[in-house]
C-alpha cells in the first residue's frame, strides 16, 4: 500500500481546540508532526461525559484535508480512560483502516496501558513509547519533493477489522469491575436478583468456545439474538447503574442484528450480511465477558463464583 506524504500546515494543526463546555474534563490540541504525520495531544479524562469531544477531535484529525498518512494520539496527559474513551479509539481505528491512515497511540499512562491490557486491545493498536517531535515550520521556498515511498504499515492496520464487540464488552466489564472493587455499586435485592438471572441466561445462550464452534451458523446466530433479547429485557426491568450497564452491553452487541445465516440475493437481504467465523467468535466472547461481569457485580462481597474462571481484572 502506498501512502503519499501530506501534512497540514503548522498554523492549521497547532491551533488548540476549545474543550466542549459540557465536558470540561478533556482538552485536545492538534499539532503537525514529521511530514505526513498529525499529532493529537489529549489532556484530562476520556469518559462517558467527554467521549463526544474525543469523537469530534478524532474524526476531524482523520478527515480534515489534507488527510495525514499517520495519526498519532499522544496519551501522555490522559489521566484516565474509561470504556467510553476506549470505544472511541476502537471506532477511529476502523475508520483509519478504511481510509488507509496509520493510527498509533503514544506515551500511554499506566492506567491507559492497564486498560488496554485488561481488554486485550493492546494487540489491536500500534503503540509507541513516546510521541513524535513536532515538525519545524516549513521553509519559505519548498524544495522539490522526492518520489513518495511506501510507508510500512503495522500488521494490525491490515488485519480484518471485525466488529470489535469482544473488545467493547471487555472494556465495559473492566469498568464495572473497577466500580465494584471501589464499592461504587449499590444494588437492591431485586437488582442483584436480576443481574444473577441475566448472567445465568447469558450462560445458557452462549456456551464454551468448543461447543459454539461446532454449531451450525444459524444456531449460533439464534443464540446471539437470544442473548441480545436477555439484555434488552433486563434493561427494561431495572434502573440506575445496572440499567446503564445492560443498555451499553446491548449497544455493543447490536451488529448481530444486521447478520443473517441464510443465502439470499442482495435485494432480498435488507442490507444484512453473513458473518465470518471470526465475527461469530468475537460476538460470543463479548457475551462471555458480560456474563462474567454480571456475576462479579453480584458476588463481589461474597467471593468469586466457583463456576466461572477468575477474570484477569485488577485495579488500573
Amino acid at each position: 500500500m502506498e501512502l503519499h506524504h501530506t501534512s497540514a500546515t503548522p498554523a492549521e494543526d497547532s491551533a488548540v481546540q476549545t474543550p466542549d463546555p459540557a465536558a470540561p474534563g478533556l482538552s485536545v490540541q492538534r499539532l503537525s508532526g514529521p511530514p505526513g504525520t498529525r499529532v493529537l495531544v489529549l489532556t484530562g479524562e476520556a469518559d462517558s461525559d467527554t467521549a463526544p469531544v474525543l469523537a469530534r477531535a478524532l474524526d476531524a484529525a482523520l478527515n480534515e484535508p489534507p488527510a495525514p498518512d499517520v495519526l498519532v494520539v499522544d496519551c501522555s496527559g490522559l489521566q484516565f480512560c474509561a470504556c467510553a474513551g476506549l470505544n472511541e479509539f476502537l471506532r477511529t481505528r476502523l475508520s483509519a483502516v478504511r481510509a488507509e491512515i496509520r493510527l498509533a497511540l503514544a506515551a500511554l499512562t499506566p492506567q491507559v496501558a492497564r486498560l488496554l491490557d485488561l481488554t486485550g486491545t493492546d494487540t489491536v493498536f500500534e503503540i509507541l513509547s513516546e510521541a513524535p517531535p513536532v515538525a519545524a515550520p516549513k521553509p519559505p521556498v519548498a524544495a522539490p519533493r522526492p518520489p513518495s515511498v511506501p510507508v510500512p504499515v503495522p500488521p494490525q492496520a491490515t488485519a480484518p477489522t471485525g466488529t470489535g464487540m469482544g473488545a467493547q464488552a471487555a472494556a465495559l466489564s473492566a469498568q464495572a469491575e473497577l466500580q465494584t472493587r471501589a464499592d461504587q455499586w449499590d444494588l437492591s435485592a431485586a437488582g442483584a436478583a436480576l443481574a444473577r438471572a441475566t448472567a445465568t441466561q447469558l450462560g445458557e445462550t452462549v456456551g464454551p468456545a468448543g461447543v459454539q464452534e461446532a454449531l451450525p451458523g444459524i444456531e449460533r446466530l439464534e443464540r446471539l439474538r437470544e442473548a441480545l433479547a436477555v439484555l434488552t429485557i433486563g434493561t427494561a426491568h431495572t434502573h440506575g447503574q445496572l440499567a446503564w450497564f445492560l443498555s451499553s452491553a446491548t449497544v455493543a452487541l447490536t451488529p448481530v442484528l444486521r447478520w443473517r445465516a441464510l443465502i439470499a440475493e442482495d435485494r432480498q437481504a435488507f442490507g444484512t450480511v453473513v458473518p465470518t467465523s471470526e465475527e461469530f467468535a468475537d460476538a460470543e466472547n463479548a457475551v462471555r465477558h458480560l456474563r462474567t461481569a454480571l456475576t462479579h457485580i453480584t458476588t463481589h462481597d461474597q467471593g468469586t463464583d466457583p463456576t466461572l474462571p477468575e477474570p484477569a481484572v485488577r485495579d488500573l
